[in-house]
């Protein structure tokens, strides 16, 4: 349907043309005859059919018509006005210079006329797509929601088309319709739109999504007589098409801009909350873990010792969950200090063994060195803060009966640490997210404190500030074992 419109269209397009140029052609005959009449000479009837040609020109489009003109007028001066008349006989051979001349110029200026007013034509529309164009970016640019852009963006479509324009916005899983008339009008609907209705509204339609970032945001149905429009026309609903695309490229990134502002701001106060919190405990803690455990040296009574023991215990637990939110909060802030220098594994095993000791007096720990003294460039206090974790978190799933290894040794460049357990292990599917924070696994313990799942994801923050990694397996034989390492001093 739409190419039989547009046959009829340059149908009449076409008859027009030829009925001005029949026009002009025999009304500059008839004024040629009544001047020929007067007594002008032939050389003024020459101009007028020549000025002919440029009307002809003018008020057509394309060269053919000029040059029908043109040779139209140039049998029709030798018919009417050169001797003998009435005929296409010429007596004097001097009018083949006339003729040929007469039709080179007509030809010529027809050319050119076509040719100036082709280009009036391109520069006018130009100026009017770039005006266009210019006032709905500026229209676009106030705007700063995806519906306030899309109706801006119809209310536009339809002003310029002279036609009802309908918008249809994606909200997660419905479609809501936005319909914009010729006078300037918008109307909203405030249900959702079936399915089936949109489907049946955009078979006979032009209709074209708005995509941004692989998805669509929303749907214009325009009306089918865009498809009709000339090159220019539809080359200017295209751009416009291109500015509404880039329009709420722009209010998505902008929104996704303020949410992550928003979160950025959210987690800053977190930790600025959290920190102040864990400084606050540090101080009655410490106080807390050095009368408990005076405390319990110094009661005779059996059951208040215990008491006072299980007080320290747990006052040292609270006091290591304290130190992992605090660094916790410098990791994820990025205020991790590293002052990086040559320890010795010995000394760093020492001190840890001796930490283990007070922290979890009812666990073995063995501990497997090199026979030689290795150095290896490291933040001593932080990586015995890694073994410190990982060693509680294996006390928490093992039982004093199990064993808990330590051990390390070079290898290729690197030094690796490890430490293992003869436990429960791990939850084959918690393995790639026990590393995360937060992440608290449901996994069976034997201690009845549960953490926040800060400990293991900082230490993984700790060795790859270090410029090594930190891995987590399950033991063939049973419990787990979590090993990491450092570069050595040749790396």
């Amino acid at each position: 349907m739409t190419d039989r419109t547009g046959r009829r269209k340059n149908d009449r397009q076409v008859m027009r043309n030829v009925l001005v140029t029949a026009g002009i052609s025999i009304g500059t005959t008839l004024v040629s005859y009544l001047i020929n009449h007067v007594g002008f000479e032939e050389t003024n009837i020459v101009v007028i059919y020549i000025l002919s040609v440029l009307m002809v020109s003018r008020y057509t489009k394309g060269y053919s018509y000029g040059i029908f003109a043109a040779v139209a007028s140039m049998l029709s001066f030798n018919f009417f006005f050169t001797d003998p008349v009435y005929t296409f006989k010429v007596d004097d051979s001097s009018y083949f210079v006339t003729f040929f001349v007469m039709l080179m110029a007509a030809i010529t200026t027809s050319a050119l006329t076509s040719k100036l007013i082709y280009s009036k034509q391109l520069s006018d529309s130009r100026e009017r797509q770039s005006r266009t164009l210019s006032v709905v970016t500026g229209a676009l640019a106030d705007t700063s929601e995806i519906q306030e852009t899309a109706e801006v963006s119809a209310r536009y479509l339809a002003n310029f088309l002279a036609k009802e324009v309908e918008c249809y916005i994606k909200s997660e899983n419905d479609t809501y319709l936005v319909t914009a008339y010729p006078d300037g009008t918008v109307r909203r609907s405030h249900e959702p739109v079936e399915p089936s209705a949109i489907k049946d509204r955009m078979m006979n339609s032009y209709t074209f999504p708005i995509e941004v970032k692989g998805s669509n945001i929303c749907y214009f149905r325009l009306p089918e007589e865009v498809e009709e429009l000339d090159g220019d026309n539809r080359q200017l609903v295209s751009s416009i098409i291109m500015q509404i695309t880039i329009s709420m490229e722009r209010v998505l990134l902008i929104r996704e801009r303020e949410m992550a502002r928003s979160e950025a701001e959210m987690e800053r106060f977190k930790s600025n909350l959290l920190r102040a919190i864990s400084h606050d405990l540090r101080t009655p803690l410490t106080r807390i873990t050095g009368t408990s455990e005076m405390l319990a040296s110094k009661l005779s009574e059996k059951e208040d010792s215990e008491l006072a023991k299980e007080v320290y215990n747990d006052s040292l637990w609270l006091a290591r969950l304290v130190e992992n939110i605090l660094s916790f909060t410098r990791v994820h802030e990025g205020n991790l200090a590293i002052k990086i220098q040559s320890e010795a594994v010995d000394e760093i095993f020492s001190e840890v063994v001796e930490l283990s000791a007070r922290y979890y007096p009812n666990h073995r720990i063995s501990v497997a060195a090199p026979e030689s003294v290795l150095f290896v460039p490291m933040n001593g206090k932080l990586i015995v803060q890694v073994l410190i974790n990982l060693i509680g978190n294996a006390c928490e799933h093992t039982t004093p009966e199990n064993e808990i290894r330590l051990k390390a040794w070079p290898e290729e460049g690197r030094v690796w640490f490890q430490v293992s357990d003869d436990g429960c292990g791990f939850i084959e599917n918690d393995i790639p997210k026990i590393f995360d924070m937060f992440f608290v696994s449901t996994n069976r313990r034997t201690s009845d404190k549960q953490g926040l799942g800060l400990g293991l994801a900082i230490c993984k923050a700790i060795v790859e500030f270090h410029g090594g990694r930190i891995f987590a397996e399950n033991n063939t034989n049973g419990g787990a074992t979590v090993k990491f390492y450092l570069k050595g001093d040749g790396e």
